[in-house]
């Protein structure tokens, strides 16, 4: 008898041979049925595991690309040497300049021009808890420490030397594209496609261009491939885990956990079932928001600022920033050299942008897959950009690289791997009323 009180096909065989003499077609017809379900139930069980085995190799191979491209275009984009401190792109005028300096004497700046977000996540990591001296040296300290997961574990792997923060850095972006490609890559056999599919990791222009400026985007896609691959394999506990990681990396991350509360809603309604494990999902669910807000008290306790204080151009209404973004391009391409660059380019990659997103979108609309509802918040956070975080090169491949991908998972992972129910006894025997 199972748990739940109902008797399965070999305990209900049982029975009706101790209720007394049967119809001898009767007892053929239940041996046979519990002989099909036997062998149903033992062929899902090693097809799953087999599943979960195939492909092990390829999807170590499609980490160990995220880190060779990674490599690549870090060393790439300093001439073809690697100065670890240099990715930071903290410039010889930052406040924050002075600070750096002190630590390490050798600290390679950029220039003005170069003065990029890695500079934010380095302050961070020096001062993890607002209780030093780093976060004054920035500018918009509330909004920077809104998304403070970046700099905290960067501290942890320097083991709490400043001179180590830079590699700290500059290791955090190779972890993330090795365990972004291979969990990439186990989505991927998990719902019957190639394992191959995780390269999509190592060859994201927006992705390795975070890992060259020491941005969050290399392990946003690495705790978004995990998450979903504990949560397909009900490994919860995980779960929790990732999922306060994720909200606590970008705030844009919580459309996670409200994503995957609106599919277990809908599946159970369409499966007219009840959820399985209700209190450790919602725990799972709820656990990182709930995390979020805290810190975001803690923060605006230490700085009288809350962490969406920012300034004007970042975000906004949706599409306006978009219409400001085309609106600038098109006046910069009649100017300077650099400026007709940015207006040539900026439209075409945003229409590209736009069109796979509206794509994905519009599928995703049916909510056929876990993956669907969380795209549909990522994508209105997206039509939210402000021309700040849109215009120039850098920005238009950085900053939607993680939701274009999670637009390639719903587009190209729609379909789950068959998985059989429980048979009946009737249906496992084939026999049709």
């Amino acid at each position: 008898m199972s748990s739940d009180g109902i008797l399965t096909p070999a305990a209900e065989w049982d029975q009706r041979l101790s209720d007394g003499p049967t119809d001898p077609f009767e007892m053929r017809w239940y041996r046979e049925a519990w002989q099909a379900s036997h062998r149903t139930v033992t062929s899902d069980v090693a097809t799953s595991s087999n599943r979960w085995r195939g492909g092990q190799p390829i999807s170590a191979c499609c980490g160990a690309a995220g880190v060779g491209t990674g490599l690549a275009a870090i060393v790439a984009a300093q001439g073809g040497a690697l100065h670890p401190s240099e990715l930071v792109h903290i410039s010889n005028q930052d406040l924050i300049a002075g600070y750096a300096a002190s630590a390490d004497p050798h600290f390679q700046f950029v220039t003005l021009y170069q003065h990029y977000d890695g500079s934010y996540y380095y302050a961070v990591a020096r001062d993890p808890f607002l209780l030093g001296k780093a976060h004054t040296l920035i500018d918009q300290p509330a909004y920077r420490y809104g998304h403070p997961l970046h700099g905290w574990l960067a501290g942890l792997l320097s083991l709490g030397q400043a001179r180590l923060v830079p590699l700290a850095l500059l290791l955090l972006s190779l972890i993330g594209l090795a365990v972004g490609g291979w969990a990439a890559s186990r989505l991927a056999v998990h719902f019957g496609r190639t394992p191959w599919a995780g390269l999509v990791v190592a060859v994201s222009p927006g992705v390795l261009f975070a890992a060259t400026a020491d941005t969050t985007e290399t392990v946003g896609v690495a705790l978004l491939a995990l998450t979903f691959l504990a949560w397909l394999h009900r490994r919860y506990g995980w779960t929790v885990l990732l999922i306060v990681a994720l909200c606590l990396d970008k705030e844009q991350y919580v459309t996670v956990p409200l994503g995957l509360g609106i599919w277990e809603l809908i599946e159970a309604r369409r499966r007219r079932t009840t959820i399985e494990s209700p209190t450790v999902k919602v725990a799972a669910i709820l656990t990182g928001p709930i995390v979020l807000a805290g810190w975001y008290g803690f923060v605006h306790a230490r700085l009288h600022a809350w962490p969406w204080t920012y300034e004007s151009g970042n975000f906004g209404k949706p599409f306006a920033g978009w219409r400001e973004t085309f609106r600038l391009a098109h006046s910069l391409s009649g100017s300077t050299f650099a400026g007709s660059e940015i207006g040539g380019m900026t439209p075409v990659v945003l229409v590209a942008t736009a069109g796979l997103l509206i794509i994905a979108a519009v599928v995703a609309l049916r909510l056929r897959s876990i993956f669907d509802a969380t795209l549909l918040g990522m994508v209105a956070i997206t039509s939210m950009q402000g021309w700040r975080t849109l215009l120039y090169p850098r920005e238009v491949f950085r900053t939607p690289a993680v939701v274009l991908l999670f637009a390639l998972a719903v587009l190209l992972l729609r379909s789950p791997p068959s998985q059989s129910q429980p048979a009946t006894s009737a249906d496992a025997a084939g026999i049709v009323h």
